[in-house]
């Protein structure tokens, strides 16, 4: 499958998980959001590590960037619903 013929499925999927995550947290503050992307950044880069240089699984790669691909869709919806989150962090 070429990337142009994944992209709509890729897509699809992405806003899928995302809606599941968002059905159990709730449209959450895009700082949150931003640092569970960089979990799962982190999470990406060692499983494509493992499955480059080690014995890791070329799936594991697929499955992480799945779980990155929902939270960027849920991060575009976090930054719609929670304006506040451009406020500065010392007018607390």
């Amino acid at each position: 499958m070429s990337s142009e013929e994944a992209a709509p499925f890729l897509h699809e999927q992405w806003y899928n998980r995302a809606c599941e995550n968002v059905e159990t947290w709730g449209v959450q503050n895009p700082a949150v959001v931003l640092l569970a992307i960089q979990e799962e950044l982190g999470e990406l880069t060692q499983a494509y590590l493992e499955a480059t240089y080690e014995d890791g699984s070329k799936l594991a790669v697929a499955e992480e960037l799945d779980d990155l691909g929902a939270l960027l869709v849920q991060l575009h919806w976090a930054l719609h619903e929670h304006p506040e989150a451009f406020r500065e962090v010392g007018s607390w």
